[in-house]
């Protein structure tokens, strides 16, 4: 049987962090499973962001002007 408390160690979440609650097992379980892990989410916004910053510099060195996020 699948414990919550390993799920939240898989994702990297603090102790407790859902397993804590007072909450059936399989409440808590569906919280995890529609939950974002944190390391992934950080990763994908830093990679997001270089992308913006590759964009904006590509059109600021074809326009010569300043670029803009718009």
């Amino acid at each position: 049987m699948l414990a919550s408390a390993f799920v939240e160690h898989l994702m990297g979440l603090p102790q407790g962090w859902i397993s804590d609650l007072p909450l059936p097992r399989t409440a808590k379980l569906r919280a995890l499973g529609n939950g974002v892990v944190p390391a992934q989410a950080a990763y994908a916004v830093s990679l997001m962001l270089t992308d913006l910053a590759a964009l904006l510099a590509d059109r600021y060195s074809q326009d010569g002007r300043k670029a803009t996020a718009a």
